[in-house]
């Protein structure tokens, strides 16, 4: 341990300042993407009995000594004792905000995480990523500093780093009562799961293994972003809904024309697609019971509720229509989830009951409903 790892330092007072960077909103922070990549850093599937999940937090520090407890109001944060230019993780999934000399708090990095909580890291000796960023749990945001004087240390009394987080209605509250444990969470491998089922229907033909890729994330983005019906969800198909129909077939190896009218290659397209909605008979291109079931299923994801018995009523069609209207994504198919990506899926999960902002930071709420759409 060093001198300054072990010397007892702490902030000299708490007071932060609210800022908004240059260039950059406070709505667009809050409503960014959680994680680059397509990496997901999310808690179970198990409904919060509070109005707002917890979103999944972690203690990065545990191997630092506490040199400031909480003790509000004296202090409210912990002090951990770290030599100056230790790598910083993120506690949890979110978007990144720098604000610099931050008052009393010097260089601050604030962490945006879902469901209107946030977390603050103080008297940082330099920043890693840009406003904006979005972060996984464990990601390296910043390097501590605290240097009596030096840049960004604000009123700092030696080498450590201060940390806090806010709930949603703005009180600072104790990062312990919130986190878990040592290590960070994850990729929940159920969340990753409901995604590839998910994409499925956005022609997504990889392995159903937990852990989505650029692939899992590009059929989950032709999902959110439907395919182009835009009739009335009436549960009555017709040419645009079959031009729908044949939109997914494309995703399934269809290459013809967009015509309306349902053919043998159309269906052979359509059919591809449901091998990931349980359909096991050939692809012929005759459509059968098996066929109609598979794509019952597959209208879950539009909000059908209904059996998968092969046949197709009001309410399966309805829910294939919803499924080609989309979900308000109008970004490209490139893998790379962002924050409009995680809003067309928060949207979809309405039809599982999800009542929650579309902020673009998808919680337990979201991912539950989500989940019920691809049971």
């Amino acid at each position: 341990m060093t001198e300054n790892e072990a010397r007892p330092h702490r902030c000299g007072g708490d007071h932060d300042v609210p800022r908004t960077p240059a260039g950059v909103s406070r709505r667009t922070l809050l409503r960014g993407a959680v994680v680059g990549g397509g990496a997901l850093t999310v808690g179970g599937l198990v409904l919060p009995t509070s109005a707002y999940a917890v979103p999944a937090l972690y203690n990065p520090f545990t191997s630092y000594a506490v040199t400031g407890p909480w003790d509000p109001p004296n202090h409210n944060g912990i002090d951990y004792g770290m030599a100056v230019g230790t790598a910083l993780p993120a506690c949890g999934a979110g978007t990144i905000e720098n604000i610099y000399d931050n008052g009393t708090g010097g260089h601050t990095v604030t962490i945006h995480h879902a469901e209107g909580y946030r977390s603050q890291y103080m008297h940082l000796s330099q920043f890693r990523l840009s406003n904006g960023a979005s972060v996984a749990a464990g990601t390296v945001v910043g390097y501590s500093g605290g240097a009596v004087g030096a840049p960004g240390a604000g009123n700092s009394t030696g080498p450590h780093l201060h940390w806090h987080i806010y709930n949603p209605s703005g009180s600072r509250i104790n990062p312990l009562s919130v986190v878990g444990g040592g290590s960070p969470p994850p990729s929940s491998s159920s969340s990753g799961l409901t995604l590839q089922k998910i994409a499925g229907a956005g022609g997504y033909t990889g392995a159903l293994d937990g852990a989505p890729g650029v692939n899992t994330w590009m059929g989950v983005q032709w999902v959110v972003k439907g395919y182009a019906y835009t009739g009335p969800i009436d549960g009555v198909p017709g040419t645009n809904t079959y031009k729908g129909l044949q939109r997914l077939a494309q995703r399934g190896g269809y290459g013809g024309t967009v015509d309306g009218v349902m053919g043998v290659n159309s269906w052979k397209g359509v059919q591809n697609i449901c091998k990931r909605f349980g359909y096991g008979g050939p692809v012929d291109g005759a459509p059968g019971t098996n066929t109609y079931a598979a794509m019952q299923r597959m209208a879950k994801l539009g909000g059908y509720t209904g059996p998968a018995d092969g046949a197709l009523g009001v309410n399966s069609w309805m829910g294939l229509q919803r499924l080609f209207t989309g979900h308000g994504y109008t970004g490209p198919i490139d893998g790379a989830p962002g924050k409009n990506t995680y809003m067309g899926l928060q949207n979809m999960a309405k039809l599982g009951g999800y009542s929650g902002p579309v902020d673009g930071l998808p919680g337990d709420y979201t991912w539950a409903a989500l989940a019920k759409l691809v049971v």
